[in-house]
């Protein structure tokens, strides 16, 4: 039984269930209009195997990706969730999320980015939240935008070019 770590009107961010692998493979992971937003190429199987069974949130802990379904029929749509950033040298959390081509342009993004935060500041008492984009990715960045991030800095991460970090910072 999948955990549910944050639901939204339209959505679930839940615990990854190793059923999760073939829609997130077909839809994310193989897809180049998505994975050309996330710094490179599509994955083959056994990469995309690898960071799936290493990245996701398998336990429902919350602080790790999770696969992220809709709450009308379940269906996975993408993945989202906190996790570790180091980047700016201290110990943040970073939200992130992403969709299948299919569903952009619905409103997920700001949705799910809307409760990251919430759920983020709720949880983990950091002073601050990150999140990090592709400069090209237009659409992405105006969905941060509209949750409240401002942007911070360009910077490089190793083996996948520039990026652009945003913050927001826990309001009083």
């Amino acid at each position: 039984m999948p955990k549910t770590v944050i639901a939204t009107e339209r959505l679930i961010l839940r615990s990854a269930l190793p059923q999760d692998f073939e829609p997130l493979f077909s839809r994310i992971f193989g897809d180049a209009r998505v994975t050309k937003y996330l710094g490179g190429e599509p994955l083959g199987r056994e990469k995309a195997r690898t960071f799936f069974d290493d990245a996701f949130d398998h336990e429902g802990t919350g602080r790790k990706i999770g696969v992220l379904v809709t709450r009308s029929d379940h269906a996975v749509v993408g993945y989202a969730g906190l996790k570790l950033f180091d980047a700016l040298g201290d110990e943040d959390y970073e939200i992130g999320f992403v969709l299948e081509s299919a569903v952009w342009g619905r409103g997920y993004a700001t949705e799910i980015g809307r409760a990251q935060l919430e759920y983020g500041f709720r949880t983990t008492g950091r002073p601050r939240l990150v999140a990090q984009v592709r400069p090209a990715n237009i659409a992405s960045a105006q969905a941060l935008r509209k949750i409240g991030m401002t942007f911070l800095k360009e910077y490089e991460r190793p083996g996948l070019g520039t990026w652009d970090i945003y913050v927001r910072q826990r309001r009083a």
